[in-house]
């Protein structure tokens, strides 16, 4: 194992929602929307019509392609309106769920039994840009991977969500661990986990031992940004740099997160779709923050009226941490799968400056964890030059944020890079400078 070769310690501020461990259940909101396109996938099509009533966990949309998952419920009521991109619930409070969930009586052990039913579940990773988990296993198998990281190390500042997950659950999460496993193909799996969370880390042992699955191990990693990417973790058990233009998956090792081993080991063994997730709710704005079990198509404002609403008038509001999130322009914006925590923060402590020129300091350059020139990757966005951009590797960008973090004229190099990356890859895209990229909004 190979520490971390770049990166950096940012401030702490998970100890804001880590006050206590305990994982709060708010009361279902009013009405839910669910957006027919969540994050990486393909949209899903609707399978119930207006008026129809639903349960917990009901399906309402099926996967459209292979690579897409269907969508299912977060509260029982009834659908009231269904428009092109999403379908609009309003809950009874009543929280009926769906007779077909249930423990199941027998695991499956094949491979693509356990793929089929991650697949009908609706579970998408957790960790990343929510990416359909059944493809993600097929790949791994057509790959032949021998090791399974999964990642606990959470290294945006602020969020807690998959610490207190660890906390909470380390029995589901090691049994969906083996499910992930077998369904991979993979000979070995690596639980890796930061310093700063050794409590977690000696659950996940103490109850390993229990249930005696030896090809689980756990793994120590320094406290260090951005650890938690597929490419570091990757680099970190290996024990060497992955080669040029290689991928985790090239290089054997396939990489998921705690939080989506807990959402496999529901659905395998209970049969519980993905229609809730555990989210962090933290920020300088927040009154009282909070790790909640966070229903899909719950708007932002309804989760931070958990915690007691704003003690300041926030400036911004991110879905996500501070260093891979996206800011949201409406409260009243739902969230989906692949939103790990909602941070609001005010003007006081408001990370980002009004932007400047470029003053060729290199900074950039030198922390990037994959050894790129986002300056250079900026400069050929904004002039609307694609194949500059790929010259530079554009698409090796993994989007950490730390070039953003970094850059003392408050560029916002991985707001423009991510968009840059959308718009040469749209088949209709006529190429024009990314002027409006300026903007962190």
């Amino acid at each position: 194992m190979k520490p971390l070769r770049k990166g950096v310690r940012l401030p702490d501020f998970k100890y804001r929602s880590l006050s206590g461990t305990q994982i709060h259940l708010p009361r279902p909101a009013r009405f839910l929307t669910f957006f027919l396109k969540q994050s990486a996938v393909a949209p899903a099509i609707p399978c119930v019509h207006e008026g129809e009533a639903v349960f917990v966990g009901s399906k309402i949309a099926e996967a459209s392609e292979w690579n897409s998952v269907p969508l299912h419920s977060s509260v029982s009521g009834k659908v009231t309106n269904i428009m092109e991109d999403r379908i609009v619930i309003e809950s009874d409070e009543v929280d009926k769920l769906d007779p077909s969930i249930q423990a199941r009586v027998e695991i499956p052990s094949e491979p693509d039994q356990l793929a089929t039913l991650i697949h009908e579940a609706g579970v998408v990773d957790l960790g990343g840009k929510g990416h359909a988990i059944h493809v993600h296993l097929t790949e791994a198998r057509a790959k032949k991977v021998e090791t399974l990281i999964l990642d606990g190390c959470e290294s945006e500042p602020f969020l807690t969500a998959d610490h207190v997950l660890m906390l909470n659950h380390p029995v589901e999460i090691l049994k969906g661990a083996e499910i992930l496993r077998i369904a991979s193909g993979a000979e070995r799996v690596v639980i890796a986990v930061e310093q700063n969370k050794l409590e977690a880390l000696e659950l996940l042992n103490s109850k390993n031992y229990n249930l005696k699955f030896e090809r689980i191990k756990t793994a120590v990693l320094p406290v260090r940004y951005p650890q938690g990417s597929e490419r570091a973790l990757a680099e970190s058990i290996l024990g060497r740099p992955l080669k040029k233009g290689e991928t985790a998956l090239e290089a054997g090792i396939l990489v998921e997160s705690v939080a989506s081993a807990f959402a496999v080991y529901e659905a395998v063994y209970l049969k519980k779709p993905l229609y809730e997730r555990v989210m962090t709710v933290s920020g300088s704005s927040i009154l009282e923050p909070k790790n909640l079990w966070a229903r899909m198509g719950t708007q932002a404002a309804d989760l931070i009226r958990a915690c007691k609403g704003f003690m300041r008038e926030p400036e911004r509001v991110i879905f996500g941490g501070p260093m891979t999130g996206r800011s949201i322009a409406h409260l009243d914006e739902p969230v989906t799968k692949e939103v790990p925590g909602i941070l609001a923060f005010s003007s006081e402590l408001e990370m980002f400056g009004k932007e400047e020129t470029c003053i060729r300091c290199g900074f950039c350059i030198d922390i990037c964890p994959v050894s790129l020139v986002p300056e250079a990757i900026v400069k050929a966005i904004r002039q609307g030059q694609p194949d500059l951009a790929q010259t530079y590797e554009i698409d090796s960008c993994t989007e950490c944020g730390l070039c953003a973090y970094i850059c003392p004229s408050y560029i916002p190099m991985v707001d423009i890079i991510r968009k840059g990356k959308e718009v040469f890859k749209s088949e209709d895209s006529e190429r024009e400078p990314v002027y409006a990229f300026s903007s962190r909004d």
